[in-house]
């Protein structure tokens, strides 16, 4: 089997643990991604697909074909109606390189509420059974104050399947918030939703790091659309 060969395997095994997770305790509606559901950037042709995460929000997942060496793959969910952060993720595999990306983002209202923070240091200590992996620097962006959880790490092949775990067991940390969490009422919800258009708004006015790529090539109105009704759902 090729490197490409296995990479697509393990791009695969994301695909369906990250939804897996989520149906094993949620009903998950595939969802129309339209004429975004193919998009070519930069040569590269992208994938998407979203869901409804029912009482829960939505989720976006993407991943790459036709690049003969590198796949990306990346998973965003995105909740609605309980005070819950926002999980992102990318993989990279570039035959025996590439690299690993968990975010966990604080798009809430009083971000500092005490038992919330518990549940933030929860995926924060996820982390460390790969603390041994090599860090990659993450370029400074507008989102680093509210992004309080994140693992940049360079692919090291043999761990591949230790990293993979980390999104699955990030996801279960979530279910587990999320079954914890009470509802919020209607104006509550507004306001959550408000601070997360606005975080997607940011991201391309303020050139997040892979946004710029999309903006430059589409125009910011295609992502914008983009990233409202099928990346984020907000």
């Amino acid at each position: 089997m090729s490197s490409y060969e296995d990479n697509q395997k393990k791009v695969q095994t994301i695909q369906e643990r990250g939804i897996g997770i989520l149906a094993q305790n949620y009903t998950v509606r595939p969802m129309d991604a339209g004429e975004f559901a193919n998009a070519i950037t930069s040569g590269t042709q992208f994938h998407m697909a979203h869901y409804e995460i029912e009482g829960v929000g939505h989720l976006m997942t993407m991943y790459t074909e036709g690049n003969p060496h590198m796949i990306l793959a990346t998973y965003t969910l995105t909740p609605y109606f309980k005070k819950l952060p926002m999980i992102s993720s990318d993989f990279i595999y570039d035959e025996d390189r590439g690299m690993f990306l968990i975010e966990v983002y604080e798009l809430v209202k009083d971000r500092e509420d005490a038992r919330y923070q518990e549940w933030i240091q929860k995926y924060a200590e996820r982390f460390q059974d790969i603390a041994d992996v090599e860090d990659i620097p993450t370029q400074p962006c507008f989102y680093d104050p509210i992004r309080p959880v994140c693992a940049s790490k360079k692919r090291t092949p043999g761990r591949d399947q230790d990293c993979i775990q980390n999104l699955v067991d990030t996801l279960k940390i979530f279910v587990e918030q999320e079954h914890a969490s009470a509802l919020l009422d209607e104006e509550e919800a507004a306001e959550q939703r408000a601070i997360q258009h606005q975080y997607v708004d940011d991201l391309i006015d303020q050139n997040g790091v892979s946004t710029r790529v999309w903006v430059k090539e589409h125009g910011a109105n295609y992502v914008r659309r983009f990233y409202h009704e099928i990346f984020f759902g907000v």
